[in-house]
């Protein structure tokens, strides 16, 4: 259930919920577009395999007592780990585990107790937390299969909740603050109008404290996508078509950034302090440590209030 988080005149609504078990991609249709979208898969994946012989060959070449090749070392094996992140992502499309099975009864489960908490008046608001997040700008998890599955999955519970909550809502989001983590570094995004009852909702990624640090997608920090699942999956096979909406906006990022000597990497973590009122806000404080140019430096970051 639904559980207090801070003492306060009424409730904190906290859930946690297992993404593993429906972060499985989508299956791809079996249609002409869903024969054009295995095509590019498998073509990425050719290609992914061959950039791959290259940076280990590159690898056997450096000196880690050098530190300059050093440096190029860290940056391969950083490249390396999302390569393979990639070629997992592709492989899990490509040849789905048919044995992987959905997790409705949990799904149902986050539905229900989403319904119970706005039919509590002593809940002031609502906090949920899971492993992957639905929408992030990191470079290789932006537009994976398995983020993409989770958003949809995630989409059609609150859309259900909604539907049962009706004008109960008041106008509010059905969530106030979804956390996650996964992607390598921390982020806060949050969506516009989706056309779901996941609209105008916080995300926060806090993923930034271990290895690999990643960077930011060059697309930039504004989410797009289609219309539906089938549809954007299809889409995305670089078949011409444009997504049609912008979805959600990253408003902040910390991650790898930068070349050579000005190379960056703030390893972060989060302290979210939860304020009086209700509907609640959330102070958010980023701690961050740097490695710049061999040395470990603290980053002040400005908290914020959302």
């Amino acid at each position: 259930h639904f559980c207090p988080l801070t003492p306060c005149m009424c409730q904190l609504g906290v859930r946690n919920v297992g993404s593993n078990t429906f972060n499985e991609p989508l299956p791809l249709p079996k249609t002409k577009e869903g024969d054009i979208r295995r095509r590019n898969l498998a073509q990425q994946r050719e290609d992914l395999e061959q950039e791959k012989v290259e940076m280990l060959e590159m690898f056997d070449r450096l000196n880690p007592e050098i530190p300059s090749e050093a440096e190029q070392l860290d940056d391969l094996r950083a490249k390396l780990a999302q390569v393979d992140e990639m070629l997992m992502d592709i492989d899990k499309q490509l040849s789905p585990d048919k044995t992987a099975a959905t997790d409705f009864e949990q799904l149902e489960w986050l539905k229900l107790g989403l319904i119970a908490s706005w039919a509590d008046s002593e809940v002031r608001g609502r906090v949920i937390y899971l492993h992957h997040p639905p929408y992030v700008t990191e470079a290789t998890k932006w537009n994976q299969a398995q983020t993409l599955a989770v958003r949809w999955h995630l989409r059609e519970v609150f859309d259900g909740a909604a539907r049962s909550i009706g004008d109960g809502l008041r106008g509010r989001a059905i969530v106030d603050l979804v956390l996650t983590g996964h992607a390598h570094c921390l982020e806060y995004l949050r969506t516009g109008d989706t056309g779901h009852a996941d609209s105008h909702i916080n995300w926060m990624i806090c993923g930034g404290s271990g290895h690999s640090l990643r960077r930011q997608r060059a697309e930039g920090p504004v989410l797009q996508e289609f219309s539906s699942p089938s549809v954007d999956r299809v889409a995305r096979s670089n078949v011409g078509e444009k997504a049609s909406r912008p979805v959600a906006e990253s408003l902040l990022y910390i991650g790898r950034s930068g070349e050579g000597s000005q190379k960056r990497r703030p390893y972060s973590c989060l302290r979210i302090d939860v304020l009086l009122g209700c509907p609640p806000k959330f102070r958010v404080r980023p701690l961050v440590a740097e490695r710049f140019q061999g040395k470990w430096l603290d980053s002040a970051i400005e908290p914020f209030v959302i």
